[in-house]
């Protein structure tokens, strides 16, 4: 099975939000920000009794809400922007044994067995090469019959955690 994809800004931003965002302290510091937010609010129009809200809630507000965000998307911004391999059309070889990608300026063959983990999202299949580092294969490349294709080979791979989506026909794995 070939797939041949090339990656777009605004989606790899997208996915990055969407990775940062599902981490538990993340989601813990919104939850924060917003009952600021909401003290803020409740204080200015008298609707509850508080205290009035000092300057350190302002600036945590400031930080969760506005420099946090900006702060991801400028990280991921350069990292696309300083990766041939992101910006470049890719071509994936995908057989039973072995991954082969074939870019306009590299060239990489990987066993499936020496990868980390491999992880599917609602939009993605992230290849994980060690904890932090990922091959992206989008789904927007593929048709249904080459996502389910593509899950039948991920199952057959003995040693690496998978975890993909609950589909009819494909049992979830996760080898440990």
């Amino acid at each position: 099975m070939t797939i041949k994809t090339k990656l777009i800004f605004k989606d790899y931003v997208k996915l990055i939000f969407t990775l940062a965002y599902e981490k538990l302290i993340l989601r813990l510091l919104v939850g924060v920000a917003f009952i600021i937010l909401l003290w803020i609010i409740c204080y200015y129009t008298e609707v509850f009794d508080l205290p009035k809200p000092l300057i350190y809630q302002y600036i945590t507000f400031v930080l969760i809400a506005i420099v946090q965000p900006m702060g991801i998307y400028l990280i991921a911004r350069r990292t696309f922007k300083s990766s041939n391999q992101l910006q470049e059309t890719s071509l994936f070889e995908i057989a039973s044994n072995l991954l082969i990608i074939n870019g306009e300026s590299y060239y990489m063959e990987i066993e499936w067995e020496k990868f980390f983990e491999i992880v599917e999202k609602p939009r993605w299949f992230l290849l994980y090469q060690n904890s932090l580092s990922a091959i992206l294969i989008s789904k927007k490349n593929m048709n249904e019959d080459e996502i389910d294709r593509f899950r039948a080979i991920l199952q057959n791979i003995e040693g690496v955690p998978l975890k993909l989506n609950e589909t009819p026909g494909i049992i979830k794995s996760s080898i440990g």
